[in-house]
């Protein structure tokens, strides 16, 4: 098929990553007190609300279960507030571990590991730069598309958490990888702060000073053993795996080397490339496809420059992304978005 005419494929079944069923339940709850209609929405996206926490769901259908849900609301933003909500009883029932730790930044480490290991194929992050404390969420696959309302879900939470133990939190900001779109407005006044979008990860950010503050957990029962659906989480054993999905972790956040990669991973560089001579494809293959998918993304689903674009997929310059995009789809950059603007 002619890059002009390619669609944005699914993620492959042979690497598709997943989350756990466990928090579904506590997001029909809240869909419902929200005012949605919850069965329709799970209905819709040929999900069970009664799945065993233990169950694994491809992680493109719970973001279809909730671009569904927020469907419903037109431009309300409902799906920020849902995801305040979920907060108290997912910290109850889902991640407890954070609860036996005294500081609220202990607290949010412990989440933010929690997290990963109950949804694949996906950064939670956290980081402080001077006064500023960031947590960062990003799906790495671009193929799992639309994701608007997982990440205003998923930042509704993780804001909701900080809320809980630090009081009222003016965000320094609020940061969205998708386009603007009619929810802003009603996200601003929710969130209290202007958004901003087409980012290169969804992100937001507030005083790193909270994260020193002491905590009160005796709203909580004491933090117990660790649920089954974390203990059940495990690193995939497939090496070839591994790599390519901390390649995809790295595209579309600027260059990187197999070096880097190789540290990522915990590995040396010798340990990586022997590892990637006895398995599978190459480096570069695995990297080049992984740009490629990121590249059909942004040009087909966002605003994003070429040369943004070239920047974030680790290219020298704008022309090198061109030769190298019309080198493996026949067509140049310019051209599939034209032809994508066209259909939209």
């Amino acid at each position: 098929m002619h890059a002009s005419q390619r669609p944005l494929s699914p993620a492959s079944p042979a690497c598709r990553v997943t989350i756990s069923a466990a928090a579904l339940p506590l997001i029909s709850d809240v869909l419902a007190g929200a005012g949605l209609d919850a069965p329709r929405a799970f209905a819709e996206t040929g999900l069970s609300v009664t799945l065993a926490p233990s169950h694994a769901i491809p992680l493109d259908r719970f973001t279809t279960l909730l671009e569904n849900a927020g469907r419903q609301a037109g431009t309300q933003a409902c799906l920020w507030t849902c995801g305040r909500q979920i907060a108290a009883p997912a910290l109850a029932t889902l991640f407890p571990s954070g609860l036996g730790e005294t500081r609220l930044g202990g607290l949010l480490a412990r989440l933010l590991a929690d997290l990963q290991a109950l949804q694949e194929g996906t950064t939670f992050e956290r980081q402080v730069e001077g006064d500023t404390c960031t947590l960062a969420y990003r799906i790495h696959d671009p193929r799992i598309w639309p994701r608007s309302r997982d990440a205003e879900f998923t930042l509704g939470f993780l804001h909701a958490v900080i809320e809980r133990f630090a009081g009222t939190v003016p965000m320094a900001e609020l940061a969205l990888e998708h386009e603007q779109d009619g929810c802003r407005a009603a996200l601003a006044r929710q969130a209290g702060c202007m958004p901003l979008y087409g980012q290169r990860l969804n992100m937001l950010a507030f005083p790193a000073r909270l994260l020193d503050l002491a905590i009160r957990t005796d709203a909580f029962p004491s933090a117990g053993p660790t649920p089954d659906h974390l203990q059940q989480a495990r690193r995939s054993d497939d090496p070839g795996q591994r790599v390519g999905e901390a390649i995809r972790r790295r595209v579309g956040q600027g260059p990187f080397s197999q070096d880097d990669i190789a540290a990522d991973l915990g590995l040396s560089g010798r340990s990586l490339r022997r590892l990637l001579d006895a398995d599978g494809p190459s480096f570069r293959a695995m990297t080049d496809e992984a740009r490629l998918d990121y590249a059909l993304w942004a040009l087909q689903r966002t605003r994003l420059p070429v040369g943004e674009i070239a920047w974030r997929l680790g290219y020298t310059d704008q022309g090198a992304f061109a030769r190298a995009f019309r080198k493996a789809t026949g067509a140049r950059p310019s051209a599939l978005r034209k032809d994508a603007g066209a259909r939209d």
